[in-house]
């Protein structure tokens, strides 16, 4: 299944219906959708009774609003919070809910607006506090993931019946500007200060030590212990390093060259930007302190991605430029 369609459906979407001749929102054939009726649950953590005729069988993605929600209209950049149950086409057996815990978050970018165009145009054309069905063809869904559609009559079966009801909304803010190289004179008021780290060589290895109660600087921080004679790096250089990297909040150590003893080949294009912008234009030989921002290093997510987060300090020796 798609990215956002995987998102939705992991977080149990759910397959609701309204009742009543009023005209609702949708997007798509929302024929299959008709038959499908929804009583919500004693509250939002409570999950929704629905039923519908099985098997639901679809030609095409659809999405249909089944109880129009009274609360503020849905636009386009903002964060759709939501509760979602999901069931089988099929048989209308439970796949999952997500009732009991918390809202999922969804954003109404481009991505979703590409991925999921039927739910998306219905979002748009509703409220919070609506409840809206959803339907994808399994063959449409395998083909969109690169998948090669059967030819059988299943390919038209609906995979996944999925029922959401908006729960709140909030704007997505304004993406904040990306963290700069600082200047010379930056470096040095900050070194004058003793507001950067520093390294003490022992047993062979460099130990970082954090300054004591100064807050990491705001930007990327290349401070050149010893300048190099050889070859300068470019953006897209092969290179060969030792390094040991420590979190700025705790000084503990996460990885390091001089551990396993032997020297990183890797390219300054396959790298974290930080690490890309702070070696670029430095030549072999070089020992630079790099002082990393969570945007330039690993990203606020690091930590789901099993990658150290927050301010990132490298001690980095440039051994070799290829």
């Amino acid at each position: 299944m798609r990215k956002v369609m995987a998102l939705v459906a992991t977080a149990s979407l759910l397959l609701v219906t309204a009742c009543g001749s009023t005209t609702m929102a949708s997007s798509g054939d929302t024929a299959p959708l008709t038959s499908i009726k929804v009583t919500p649950g004693a509250d939002d953590s409570s999950d929704p009774t629905v039923t519908f005729d099985t098997p639901l069988v679809a030609t095409g993605t659809a999405a249909k609003v089944l109880v129009e929600g009274k609360g503020e209209a849905i636009k386009e950049n903002q964060n759709i919070k939501f509760k979602s149950i999901a069931y089988k086409a099929t048989d209308a057996s439970l796949l999952g809910s997500g009732f009991a815990g918390e809202p999922v978050t969804l954003p109404t970018n481009e991505e979703f607006k590409t991925q999921l165009p039927a739910l998306y145009e219905t979002l748009m054309q509703t409220k919070v506090g609506s409840w809206i069905a959803m339907v994808e063809p399994a063959a449409e869904a395998a083909a969109t993931d690169g998948a090669s559609p059967s030819a059988s009559p299943e390919a038209a079966q609906a995979e996944t019946v999925v029922v959401l009801k908006v729960v709140s909304t909030e704007e997505i803010p304004p993406a904040a500007p990306p963290s700069k190289k600082l200047g010379a004179d930056e470096v040095k008021k900050l070194k004058d200060d003793g507001a950067l780290p520093t390294f003490e060589m022992k047993d062979g290895k460099p130990a970082i030590t954090i300054p004591k109660d100064k807050d990491a600087p705001a930007g990327l921080v290349v401070d050149i212990v010893k300048e190099g004679t050889g070859k300068v790096a470019t953006a897209t250089s092969k290179v060969s390093a030792n390094y040991t990297g420590v979190r700025w909040e705790d000084g503990k150590q996460f990885d390091s060259s001089y551990d396993r003893g032997k020297a990183s080949d890797f390219g300054l294009d396959g790298v974290i930007p930080g690490w890309t912008q702070g070696l670029t234009g430095l030549k072999a030989g070089t020992q630079v302190m790099l002082t990393i921002p969570t945007d330039l290093a690993y990203g606020p997510d690091a930590a789901a991605q099993g990658a150290p987060e927050g301010t990132l300090v490298f001690f980095v020796e440039l051994k070799e430029v290829k």
